[in-house]
């Protein structure tokens, strides 16, 4: 039955009610004038019984008598009339309600029919979708109409180069590059419409070109990266499956680089939610778990992977002592992603990443990446790095793994594109306090502000502090007035451990109970999982930066964004010591997000600012008397210095490379290489 005959339907349905409630109403009216002639008939015989019984009354007083009982029997007619008018009204309300209800129902189920009947067009999905609206991570409408790419940007504060192809602002815009079936997939995750990240970068990685994607917290970055990918392997089709004893490595063509265990099984997750549309088999790799069982599904066959370098790498290079052959051949990976990009670079993965590089496919030409369109698309490596910061400390090295033409994209980081930010959506406190007076203040804001059904994060830099926090909230239950579920999860637990527990804090932040959960954690919990609707975080250890690079305000950034996700609002605490560092770069985010700055916080930034200013005229002082050229030998007596040429630099310069020689008199040099 289609949308045409429901419609008719509910209207008949309608009328015929209709019909009813006048019938009802005329039935009513015969009845009030039966009432009224029966009335009059009464009235009139008593009036006449009254005179004959009783002859000898006058005439005036018994006209008086009968009026009287006539007034009465008139009277209770008219009451009688009165009743039966108001049920006439009631009946006549009650068939408008539900003519209103028939006529409302039926474009509603005939929105659902075409919903079930979409999967034959490219297009009926996405026009259904887009007729809706729902909220992203911003808390704002996602499009549900086409803006123009220069007003869409502005509305999502959209930093891009001017070679950036229009973002795909809709699924109507999207459908014909992911086909009928990836988007079914996604209209049954109910997403409606593509988050701002997702928007801008689909069209990039489409053309294979490589990418620097940064955007917030929850911001829908996996798809972001997932869906192109996928896409192309349903146009090119997946690799062979396999099937019984098989010795042949891995050949994916997709890999998905994370740096934590737990950040990889989210993406794992989210990614066979829609592996299927496109045929695709997906297999996760990571360590703290015995490699058989990974080598196995390995073996039988991966389109994509979506690992953490260190198993990776183990997996690759098998073990030839023992005979035993790689389990996976990076050689066909066109398509490279590094999710938590900064993390990884920062962690120290570097040289892990450029050894998975180098066995990849080589770089090349858009046109041959592998997000792009047959028949070139594939031939080459395309790199993408989706981050939620992007400090310049690691940008360099960034460059250094993707092409020349790499687009940069950003999301409400500011003009800029490398400015740190942090949602809105969170209520940020920063307490100023003494490191022996954190442990009061924690328990005082979980017995203060942890309600019911309600968990929280609590993040500390160290596995033992973290053990530690764990064993005195249990102690402190009977002082809360409650008594939360609290585990902690680090590097130092078994990863069967970490996944129970995690998986135990997913369940209570989902349940509709009264229980209450914390759960204590270093920043393995910190990048990239996806928990919406946990209620509070405490940052019990905000941590110093390394040489004033800001890192300790970025895992700020990452730690605080796990509350306030998909559009909800949220609640953080960060306690700020004497002994912590960041203050000057933590303002600017709290200012940035309309947040309250404590003035001690504000004096101890300015404080900090002026000692960055001071070391960094210092390096430009140092840098200047490098450049000097003054004649000098080096130890041997004989060897000029590398400088050549005269001095124009002021006395005092140094040298520390070796290479350069120092000022006028004075000059000094730390590599043995040349001297002042």
């Amino acid at each position: 039955m289609d949308v045409e005959e429901l419609a008719a339907k509910a209207a008949k349905r309608a009328a015929k009610l209709a019909a009813k409630a006048e019938v009802a109403e005329v039935d009513q009216t015969e009845e009030e004038q039966k009432a009224a002639r029966k009335a009059a008939k009464k009235a009139a015989r008593l009036a006449a019984e009254t005179a004959e019984v009783a002859p000898d009354e006058t005439e005036e007083k018994a006209a008086k008598k009968a009026a009287k009982k006539a007034a009465k029997l008139a009277a209770e007619a008219a009451e009688a009339e009165e009743e039966q008018q108001k049920a006439a009204r009631k009946a006549a309300r009650k068939a408008a309600k539900a003519t209103e209800e028939v006529v409302k129902a039926a474009p509603e189920a005939g929105t659902k029919r075409k919903l079930a009947d979409e999967v034959g067009s490219d297009t009926t999905a996405a026009t259904i979708a887009d007729q809706k609206r729902r909220k992203d991570a911003d808390g704002g409408s996602v499009a549900a109409k086409v803006i123009g790419a220069v007003a869409y940007r502005n509305a999502h504060v959209i930093v891009a180069d001017s070679s950036c192809p229009e973002p795909m602002e809709t699924f109507d815009m999207a459908t014909p590059s992911f086909g009928p079936a990836l988007t079914k997939a996604l209209l049954a995750q109910k997403y409606l419409a593509p988050t701002p990240i997702q928007a801008q970068g689909w069209p990039v990685a489409l053309q294979g070109r490589d990418m620097v994607a940064v955007a917030k917290t929850g911001s829908g970055k996996t798809c972001g990266f997932l869906l192109p990918a996928l896409a192309r392997i349903a146009e090119r089709g997946p690799e062979p499956r396999r099937s019984g004893f098989n010795r042949a490595p891995a050949k994916p063509s997709v890999l998905v680089l994370a740096p934590t265990r737990e950040l990889v099984q989210q993406i794992f997750g989210e990614a066979e939610k829609f592996a299927h549309a496109a045929g695709a088999r997906v297999v996760v790799l990571y360590g703290g778990v015995p490699k058989g069982d990974q080598v196995r599904e390995a073996k039988q066959g991966a389109d994509i992977v979506i690992a953490t370098p260190g198993r990776l790498l183990d997996l690759a290079a098998g073990a030839p002592e023992w005979g035993l052959p790689p389990a996976i051949t990076l050689e066909n990976v066109s398509y490279l992603v590094l999710d938590e990009a900064d993390r990884m670079l920062d962690m120290g993965f570097e040289p892990d990443i450029r050894k998975i590089a180098e066995q990849c496919k080589p770089s090349g030409k858009p046109e041959e990446g592998g997000g792009a369109p047959s028949p070139l698309g594939g031939t080459k490596r395309q790199t993408l790095f989706f981050t939620a910061t992007w400090p310049k400390v690691v940008q360099k090295t960034a460059r250094s793994l993707t092409s020349s033409d790499a687009l940069g994209i950003s999301i409400g980081q500011g003009a800029d594109g490398d400015k740190l930010s942090s949602n809105p959506m969170v209520k940020q406190t920063i307490l100023m306090l003494s490191w022996h007076d954190k442990s009061a203040k924690l328990h005082e804001i979980i017995k203060a502000e942890l309600g019911p059904g309600q968990t929280c994060l609590v993040f500390a830099a160290q596995k033992n502090v973290c053990d530690t926090l764990e064993q005195e909230i249990h102690r402190h239950s009977s002082d809360y007035g409650f008594k939360p579920w609290c585990r902690a999860i680090h590097s130092g637990r078994e990863q069967w451990v970490r996944e129970e527990t995690l998986q135990q804090f997913r369940t209570a932040t989902a349940s509709t109970g009264d229980e209450r959960a914390i759960l204590v954690a270093t920043d393995v919990a910190s990048r990239g999982l996806d928990i919406p609707g946990v209620a509070m975080v405490i940052v019990f250890d905000f941590g110093k930066s390394k040489h004033g690079d800001g890192t300790s305000v970025e895992s700020y950034v990452h730690r605080i964004g796990r509350t306030g996700r998909a559009g909800k609002t949220g609640k953080a605490w960060a306690f700020f010591t004497e002994e912590d560092s960041g203050a000057c770069q933590l303002v600017e985010v709290l200012q940035g997000a309309g947040q309250e700055i404590p003035p001690a916080l504000k004096t101890l930034g300015d404080s900090e600012w002026y000692k960055n200013m001071e070391r960094e005229n210092k390096k430009s002082y140092y840098k200047r008397g490098a450049k000097g050229g003054s004649k000098g030998s080096s130890k041997g007596g004989k060897d000029k210095g590398k400088g050549g040429g005269k001095d124009k630099g002021k006395g005092g310069g140094k040298s520390f490379g070796g290479r350069g020689s120092g000022g006028k008199g004075g000059g000094k040099s730390f590599g043995g290489r040349g001297s002042g």
